[in-house]
């Protein structure tokens, strides 16, 4: 995430191989709108071993599974603009 942080001007967080929320770097790194993409960034490790890290954030829902049987259709995530250039799955407009 720090490398993220550092090179990238837009970020795309993906779950199960679908885009679940896209944006901004200042947008997706510092107000996640989507639950997995707040576990994610709850995950990430702090370099100091004095401070404390937070606990992970619990799942919402079911976990999905990237196995699929043969000709089951995939449910596609629709996309959401909350702000300028900040789309998340899910989101009422």
């Amino acid at each position: 995430m720090a490398m993220i942080d550092q090179v990238a001007d837009r970020v795309a967080v993906m779950n199960l191989g679908q885009i679940v929320e896209t944006g901004t770097r200042n947008q997706v790194l510092r107000d996640p709108q989507h639950a997995y993409t707040r576990r994610l960034l709850s995950a990430v490790p702090i370099p100091d071993p004095t401070r404390k890290r937070p606990p992970v954030l619990p799942r919402e829902g079911a976990v999905g599974s990237p196995i699929r049987p043969v000709g089951e259709t995939i449910l596609r995530h629709t996309l959401h603009e909350i702000a300028p250039g900040h789309w998340v799955a899910g989101k009422a407009a």
